[in-house]
Protein backbone atom coordinates (compact mmCIF):
# COMPACT_ATOMS: atom_id res chain seq x y z
CA UNK A 1 0.00 0.00 0.00
CA UNK A 2 1.44 3.43 -0.93
CA UNK A 3 2.51 5.56 2.01
CA UNK A 4 2.23 9.32 2.36
CA UNK A 5 6.03 9.45 2.28
CA UNK A 6 6.10 7.53 -1.01
CA UNK A 7 3.39 9.73 -2.54
CA UNK A 8 5.17 12.97 -1.59
CA UNK A 9 8.56 11.65 -2.69
CA UNK A 10 7.02 10.73 -6.05
CA UNK A 11 5.69 14.27 -6.32
CA UNK A 12 9.18 15.59 -5.64
CA UNK A 13 10.31 13.46 -8.59
CA UNK A 14 7.65 15.04 -10.84
CA UNK A 15 8.84 18.49 -9.78
CA UNK A 16 12.41 17.53 -10.65
CA UNK A 17 11.28 16.42 -14.11
CA UNK A 18 9.86 19.92 -14.63
CA UNK A 19 13.09 21.45 -13.32
CA UNK A 20 14.94 19.48 -15.99
CA UNK A 21 12.60 20.74 -18.71
CA UNK A 22 13.02 24.35 -17.59
CA UNK A 23 16.80 23.92 -17.47
CA UNK A 24 16.81 22.73 -21.09
CA UNK A 25 14.78 25.79 -22.06
CA UNK A 26 17.21 28.09 -20.23
CA UNK A 27 20.13 26.56 -22.13
CA UNK A 28 18.29 27.20 -25.39
CA UNK A 29 17.49 30.81 -24.34
CA UNK A 30 13.85 30.26 -25.31
CA UNK A 31 12.41 32.83 -22.92
CA UNK A 32 8.81 32.61 -24.11
CA UNK A 33 8.84 28.87 -23.41
CA UNK A 34 10.65 29.57 -20.12
CA UNK A 35 7.76 31.67 -18.84
CA UNK A 36 5.16 29.05 -19.80
CA UNK A 37 7.04 26.12 -18.30
CA UNK A 38 7.91 28.09 -15.16
CA UNK A 39 4.18 28.47 -14.46
CA UNK A 40 3.78 24.68 -14.61
CA UNK A 41 6.73 24.16 -12.26
CA UNK A 42 5.50 26.84 -9.87
CA UNK A 43 2.01 25.37 -9.60
CA UNK A 44 3.38 21.86 -8.97
CA UNK A 45 5.60 23.14 -6.17
CA UNK A 46 2.91 25.35 -4.63
CA UNK A 47 0.39 22.51 -4.74
CA UNK A 48 2.90 20.31 -2.91
CA UNK A 49 3.44 22.98 -0.26
CA UNK A 50 -0.31 23.51 0.20
CA UNK A 51 -0.85 19.81 0.86
CA UNK A 52 1.92 19.69 3.43
CA UNK A 53 0.91 22.88 5.23
CA UNK A 54 -2.86 22.30 5.20
CA UNK A 55 -3.08 18.51 5.49
CA UNK A 56 0.11 16.87 6.70
CA UNK A 57 1.81 19.26 9.12
CA UNK A 58 -1.29 19.87 11.31
CA UNK A 59 -1.81 16.12 11.81
CA UNK A 60 1.83 15.65 12.81
CA UNK A 61 1.79 18.66 15.14
CA UNK A 62 -1.42 17.50 16.82
CA UNK A 63 -0.10 13.96 17.27
CA UNK A 64 3.31 14.92 18.66
CA UNK A 65 3.00 18.44 20.05
CA UNK A 66 6.21 19.19 18.13
CA UNK A 67 6.47 22.21 15.85
CA UNK A 68 10.18 22.94 15.41
CA UNK A 69 10.61 20.63 12.41
CA UNK A 70 7.47 21.77 10.60
CA UNK A 71 8.27 25.42 11.41
CA UNK A 72 11.62 25.01 9.64
CA UNK A 73 9.94 23.38 6.63
CA UNK A 74 7.43 26.24 6.43
CA UNK A 75 10.33 28.72 6.46
CA UNK A 76 11.94 26.82 3.59
CA UNK A 77 8.61 26.90 1.74
CA UNK A 78 8.47 30.68 2.15
CA UNK A 79 12.03 31.09 0.82
CA UNK A 80 11.22 28.99 -2.25
CA UNK A 81 7.92 30.82 -2.82
CA UNK A 82 9.76 34.15 -2.77
CA UNK A 83 12.09 33.05 -5.57
CA UNK A 84 9.22 31.56 -7.58
CA UNK A 85 7.33 34.85 -7.46
CA UNK A 86 10.49 36.83 -8.26
CA UNK A 87 11.08 34.66 -11.33
CA UNK A 88 7.43 34.96 -12.35
CA UNK A 89 7.63 38.75 -12.15
CA UNK A 90 10.97 39.08 -13.94
CA UNK A 91 11.50 39.65 -17.65
CA UNK A 92 13.74 36.77 -18.64
CA UNK A 93 14.20 38.09 -22.17
CA UNK A 94 15.45 41.47 -20.89
CA UNK A 95 17.66 40.14 -18.08
CA UNK A 96 18.47 36.50 -18.85
CA UNK A 97 21.54 36.32 -16.62
CA UNK A 98 19.61 37.32 -13.50
CA UNK A 99 16.92 34.77 -14.33
CA UNK A 100 19.53 32.05 -14.75
CA UNK A 101 21.00 32.90 -11.35
CA UNK A 102 17.59 32.98 -9.68
CA UNK A 103 16.66 29.66 -11.27
CA UNK A 104 19.91 28.06 -10.09
CA UNK A 105 19.22 29.34 -6.57
CA UNK A 106 15.68 27.94 -6.74
CA UNK A 107 16.98 24.52 -7.77
CA UNK A 108 19.56 24.55 -4.95
CA UNK A 109 17.00 25.49 -2.28
CA UNK A 110 14.50 22.94 -3.55
CA UNK A 111 17.16 20.20 -3.51
CA UNK A 112 18.14 21.04 0.07
CA UNK A 113 14.48 21.11 1.04
CA UNK A 114 13.62 17.75 -0.52
CA UNK A 115 16.68 16.13 1.06
CA UNK A 116 15.56 17.37 4.48
CA UNK A 117 12.02 16.12 3.96
CA UNK A 118 12.88 12.73 2.49
CA UNK A 119 15.82 12.04 4.79
CA UNK A 120 14.45 13.29 8.11
CA UNK A 121 10.89 14.58 8.26
CA UNK A 122 9.00 12.06 6.13
CA UNK A 123 10.27 9.12 8.22
CA UNK A 124 9.22 11.04 11.35
CA UNK A 125 5.77 11.64 9.87
CA UNK A 126 5.36 7.94 9.05
CA UNK A 127 6.22 6.95 12.64
CA UNK A 128 3.56 9.24 14.11
CA UNK A 129 0.65 9.32 11.63
CA UNK A 130 -0.92 6.12 12.94
CA UNK A 131 -4.37 5.36 11.48
CA UNK A 132 -4.34 8.62 9.50
CA UNK A 133 -1.46 7.39 7.31
CA UNK A 134 -3.58 5.63 4.67
CA UNK A 135 -6.06 8.52 4.52
CA UNK A 136 -3.30 11.09 4.00
CA UNK A 137 -1.60 8.92 1.37
CA UNK A 138 -4.86 8.78 -0.60
CA UNK A 139 -5.36 12.53 -0.23
CA UNK A 140 -1.81 13.20 -1.42
CA UNK A 141 -2.37 11.04 -4.48
CA UNK A 142 -5.69 12.70 -5.33
CA UNK A 143 -5.08 16.35 -4.47
CA UNK A 144 -1.77 16.63 -6.31
CA UNK A 145 -3.03 14.87 -9.43
CA UNK A 146 -3.21 17.73 -11.95
CA UNK A 147 -4.42 17.80 -15.54
CA UNK A 148 -2.69 20.66 -17.34
CA UNK A 149 -4.64 21.75 -20.44
CA UNK A 150 -3.26 25.28 -20.67
CA UNK A 151 -2.62 26.44 -24.21
CA UNK A 152 -4.64 23.68 -25.89
CA UNK A 153 -7.15 24.71 -28.55
CA UNK A 154 -10.87 23.92 -28.13
CA UNK A 155 -12.33 21.37 -27.84
CA UNK A 156 -9.18 19.60 -26.59
CA UNK A 157 -9.35 20.89 -22.96
CA UNK A 158 -13.01 19.85 -22.64
CA UNK A 159 -12.34 16.41 -24.13
CA UNK A 160 -9.36 15.73 -21.87
CA UNK A 161 -11.21 16.84 -18.75
CA UNK A 162 -14.23 14.67 -19.51
CA UNK A 163 -12.00 11.71 -20.35
CA UNK A 164 -10.19 12.06 -17.01
CA UNK A 165 -13.50 12.22 -15.14
CA UNK A 166 -14.77 9.15 -16.98
CA UNK A 167 -11.67 7.19 -16.01
CA UNK A 168 -11.81 8.16 -12.31
CA UNK A 169 -15.23 9.71 -11.59
CA UNK A 170 -15.06 9.34 -7.81
CA UNK A 171 -11.67 11.00 -7.38
CA UNK A 172 -11.12 14.77 -7.24
CA UNK A 173 -9.52 16.15 -10.40
CA UNK A 174 -7.33 19.25 -10.30
CA UNK A 175 -7.25 21.06 -13.65
CA UNK A 176 -4.94 23.86 -14.78
CA UNK A 177 -6.47 25.83 -17.65
CA UNK A 178 -5.69 29.14 -19.36
CA UNK A 179 -9.22 30.58 -19.12
CA UNK A 180 -12.24 29.92 -16.94
CA UNK A 181 -14.39 27.35 -18.80
CA UNK A 182 -17.92 28.54 -18.04
CA UNK A 183 -19.63 26.18 -20.57
CA UNK A 184 -17.89 23.25 -18.87
CA UNK A 185 -19.49 24.14 -15.53
CA UNK A 186 -22.99 23.54 -16.94
CA UNK A 187 -21.97 20.11 -18.25
CA UNK A 188 -20.36 19.21 -14.92
CA UNK A 189 -23.50 20.17 -13.01
CA UNK A 190 -25.67 18.09 -15.36
CA UNK A 191 -23.44 15.07 -14.72
CA UNK A 192 -23.39 15.46 -10.95
CA UNK A 193 -20.04 17.18 -10.46
CA UNK A 194 -19.23 20.28 -8.44
CA UNK A 195 -16.23 22.53 -8.91
CA UNK A 196 -14.06 25.12 -7.15
CA UNK A 197 -12.15 27.65 -9.25
CA UNK A 198 -9.16 29.77 -8.23
CA UNK A 199 -7.49 32.44 -10.36
CA UNK A 200 -3.70 32.11 -10.55
CA UNK A 201 -1.16 34.91 -10.73
CA UNK A 202 -0.44 34.37 -14.43
CA UNK A 203 -4.12 34.74 -15.40
CA UNK A 204 -4.83 31.02 -15.72
CA UNK A 205 -7.13 29.04 -13.42
CA UNK A 206 -6.95 26.06 -11.09
CA UNK A 207 -10.22 24.13 -10.97
CA UNK A 208 -10.92 21.24 -8.60
CA UNK A 209 -13.73 18.98 -9.84
CA UNK A 210 -15.38 16.33 -7.69
CA UNK A 211 -18.66 14.56 -7.19
CA UNK A 212 -21.30 16.94 -5.84
CA UNK A 213 -22.56 16.20 -2.34
CA UNK A 214 -26.19 15.13 -2.51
Amino acid sequence: MPTVSAELTEHHRRCWELFGEVEEIVRACDWAAFNRKLVALREEILGHFRFEEERLFPVYEEATGLRDGTRELRTQHDDIRAILWALSSASAAHDPESCREEFDTLALLFRQHTETEEGMMYPAFERTLGPRAAELAALAREEMRALDVRGLEPPEPFMRIMQALTQAPDKPLRVLIHREPFPLYDVLAEQGFGHRARALEDGSFEIVIERAVR
